[in-house]
């Protein structure tokens, strides 16, 4: 009877021990709370920041050509290639003119010959004259002898209009640049035979260039001749360039339901190129929005993180940026005007972190 008191004894006693060392063990594992943390703050306020039209396009040259030869004849040689600069009027090509220099000298021979029978004729003419007012001769031979010298006037026309065709010829013989630009494409070699139509160089303007965009139908009311355009190409990453609008097309395209405008572009030290793409923002003036300073916001990747302030207590944001300017940032989506928000954030802000007092 003493021993089996004795076991009751025992195992409640176990029991009691090992209930302590669990109440012991819970308490270990229940972390202290984290001490509060002290920050400052910045108050989401209004302030005028740019207003852009961010929109897509491309480059295209001011002006292209494709140069006809405008001549005849074999192609004595070529004088530039492709990617060459050239002014306007210098020499892309050379035509054998020694068929056009016989055809001039042919003509030449022509009118002159038109003006010696010119001067035969009215010599006639006068004698006609002094004839019939004599009454020498009849009308009718007055007549036949005035008509031959009104042909002869004109066949010396005739003969001065041959020669400045074929003169015209001797210089068609050189091909010269329309404007100065670049050699996009050079189509013909010495030794091959052209005709007027066909195509020696392709020369395209590339200073100024045109940046071509398109406007959706809605944001037309909002274009206007003047308005300045910064752009972005991936060839120069992050290097802003800058145009201004100058044409404006006067309808929209059936199909896509927008507008093709034109802006100019300087492009003096001939780094741009036609055919790069562009991205494109269009000034529309200030508005006011909400903003924040920069050092505000938490960069992750490509989520834009802010930490508000909620009584005494943080709560972090994913929020949507706009422009920046004076060291201040747009926010469109996120917080509110007259929030407070961590300025500068700090490495150990977090949601729901304890707050000793905000500034």
């Amino acid at each position: 009877m003493i021993s089996r008191s004795l076991g009751i004894v025992l195992v409640g006693a176990v029991g009691l021990v090992a209930a302590g060392c669990q109440r012991r063990g819970q308490a270990a594992q229940t972390p202290p709370p984290e001490p509060p943390i002290s920050v400052t703050t910045a108050v989401v306020v209004e302030k005028p920041m740019p207003r852009f039209l961010t929109l897509t396009g491309s480059l295209t040259p001011n002006e292209a050509s494709d140069v006809a030869a405008n001549g005849q004849g074999a192609v004595l040689a070529t004088l530039v290639e492709r990617g060459a600069f050239v002014e306007k009027g210098q020499v892309l090509a050379r035509l054998d003119a020694r068929t056009a220099a016989l055809s001039t000298a042919e003509a030449v021979a022509q009118a002159n010959a038109a003006k010696a029978n010119l001067e035969v004729a009215r010599a006639e003419c006068e004698r006609v004259e002094k004839l019939y007012k004599a009454g020498a001769i009849t009308g009718v031979d007055y007549d036949k002898q005035h008509a031959m010298c009104t042909s002869a006037e004109w066949s010396t026309k005739v003969a001065d209009a041959k020669v400045n065709m074929a003169s015209k010829s001797i210089g068609d013989a050189t091909v010269r640049a329309p404007f100065a630009g670049m050699i996009a494409e050079k189509y013909v070699s010495a030794g091959e035979y052209v005709q007027p139509s066909s195509k020696v160089a392709r020369v395209v303007a590339i200073d100024p260039l045109r940046l071509e965009i398109t406007v959706p139908e809605q944001s037309v009311p909002l274009i206007k001749v003047g308005l300045e355009v910064n752009f972005e190409v991936a060839a120069f990453d992050k290097e802003s360039f800058k145009g201004a609008i100058r044409y404006i097309g006067p309808t929209l395209r059936p199909g896509s339901r927008d507008l093709v405008v034109e802006a100019v572009v300087p492009n003096a030290d001939k780094k741009l190129r036609p055919g790069m793409f562009a991205t494109a923002k269009i000034a529309l003036g200030d508005r006011s929005v909400p903003v924040i300073p920069v050092n505000a916001i938490r960069v992750d990747g490509t989520l834009r993180r802010v930490f508000a302030v909620v009584g005494d207590h943080l709560e972090e944001r994913l929020v949507k940026t706009g422009e920046e300017r004076d060291g201040m940032v747009e926010i469109e989506v996120g917080v509110a005007t007259g929030e407070k928000v961590v300025s500068p954030v700090k490495p150990e802000a977090h949601d729901g972190a304890r707050l000793t007092g905000a500034k």
